[in-house]
């Protein structure tokens, strides 16, 4: 058995880092779930941007440009890929994946060549020591955890009740009716490309100061986001955030008597689990994934 504050701190310690476990694949739902396109460059645009906040901080700059500057640096680079590779392709599945893995190595040798095989770490701005019932939680991973879940219900609020959602749905759905309507699907993308990168962008700054980074960190982004996104319902905001807080909550309380490592594979194999009897029990037609 465990001590009773260790529950406590579980349960904080899992909402929090489903906050952050949903803002990282934030940009995947716009992306993937909403566009339809599968963008397996979405962990690699999370490291870049860790990546820009650990060479902000070695030059000696101060860590709020950071959440400037790596947004800023995911998003163009993700409207690069765009425009110069999918674009060209048509966004078609097939293709969409063969060109984005390809791209994802590159950005792993990149980064490698940057910063090496050995983790960087950078130093949080601040760190306060918050006692809470029975336990004392970091003030700085509490900060980004509160950041994480607004943001994302701010995204959640603008794709589901603003113009640009309806604009991305359609432009996925139905290209050519949409073209023919006088909608620049092509910009449309853009703006999407754009805005999933420059999300999962500000993650990798925002979450740097208690993460390691190093050149292989994307591929834990890129599966844990797919997991929540499908989890949460392909193309459903509001399902990625409930998706992500779960799946936080679950990987913290099995942390409680298993090692973090199984902890985490426990967490996917019964997410996977779940999404497989409900892919099953769904009528033919019914659920896309």
């Amino acid at each position: 058995m465990f001590p009773l504050e260790h529950l406590g701190l579980a349960l904080f310690d899992g909402l929090v880092n489903g906050s952050v476990m949903a803002f990282i694949a934030l940009g995947l739902t716009i992306v993937f779930g909403i566009m339809n396109v599968v963008n397996l460059t979405h962990g690699e645009l999370y490291m870049l941007g860790a990546l820009t906040c650990w060479l902000l901080v070695q030059s000696m700059l101060p860590y709020a440009s950071a959440l400037i500057v790596a947004p800023l640096v995911s998003g163009g680079v993700a409207v690069i890929i765009n425009m110069l590779i999918l674009q060209r392709f048509g966004h078609e599945p097939g293709q969409t994946i063969l060109a984005t893995f390809g791209l994802l190595l590159i950005l792993q040798q990149v980064a490698l060549a940057i910063m090496g095989p050995a983790p960087r770490s950078v130093q949080a701005p601040f760190n306060p020591v918050i006692e809470l019932a029975g336990f004392s939680y970091s003030g700085f991973k509490l900060v980004a955890g509160l950041v994480s879940i607004s943001i994302s219900l701010l995204v959640w609020l603008v794709v589901e009740g603003s113009r640009l959602g309806s604009l991305l749905r359609a432009s996925q759905e139905n290209r050519m009716m949409a073209e023919s309507l006088g909608i620049d699907t092509n910009r449309v993308f853009m703006v999407g490309f754009a805005l999933a990168g420059a999300l999962v962008g500000f993650a990798g700054a925002l979450t740097s100061p208690f993460r390691q980074i190093h050149f292989l960190m994307g591929f834990d982004a890129l599966a844990m986001s797919f997991v929540v996104v499908v989890l949460g319902g392909v193309g459903r905001v509001g399902g990625t955030i409930t998706a992500g807080l779960a799946l936080g909550l679950l990987e913290s309380l099995t942390a409680l008597l298993l090692t973090p490592t199984l902890a985490r594979v426990l967490t996917v194999a019964l997410a996977l689990l779940y999404i497989v009897a409900r892919r099953l029990g769904a009528p033919r037609g019914g659920w896309r994934y």
